[in-house]
């Protein structure tokens, strides 16, 4: 195995993020959500990353082996709020490219994103997984993640 590094992603990563992250998009949105618009990375991805490698209150980052991105995490951090009694950090997107797999990339990433939130002071951290990604939900729980709520759809047409 070579050496993979995690690091924060810079707008140097962009081209491999946002490649990454719509590999993760048709992986997993557009097999399970008929809803999802195939073409949203091609025509947004690109500027989303960007906006969250600027953004303060984001982790991106990034696998990288031999300078190309081989996987991802970008996470987001809220502050307590008249709403919320505490801070939160949620994992909104995570992908280690398929070759890459059972080589524990993906547990450093959330191992890091977990750090990173309880740096910041989070109480509570969170991610989403579809119901049918089986995996993805076993592969969170092993690092303490537990299902707190379900959303329900009903596609009416």
């Amino acid at each position: 195995m070579t050496d993979i590094e995690i690091r924060p992603a810079t707008l140097d990563d962009l081209d491999g993020l946002t490649h990454d992250s719509a590999d993760l998009f048709a992986e997993d949105g557009l097999t399970r959500d008929r809803l999802r618009d195939p073409d949203w990375p091609r025509d947004n991805n690109r500027t989303w990353c960007a906006g969250l490698i600027a953004a303060p209150d984001a982790l991106v980052l990034v696998a990288i082996e031999e300078s190309r991105v081989v996987g991802h995490l970008i996470g987001t951090f809220s502050p307590a709020s008249s709403m919320w009694t505490a801070a939160r950090a949620e994992l909104v997107s995570t992908h280690v490219a398929t070759p890459y797999r059972g080589q524990g990339i993906g547990g450093r990433l959330v191992e890091d994103f977990i750090a990173w939130g309880q740096e910041r002071g989070a109480a509570r951290l969170h991610v989403s997984a579809y119901t049918a990604n089986s995996a993805a939900i076993r592969f969170y729980q092993r690092y303490g993640f537990v299902p707190m709520s379900i959303e329900l759809a009903l596609d009416v047409d």
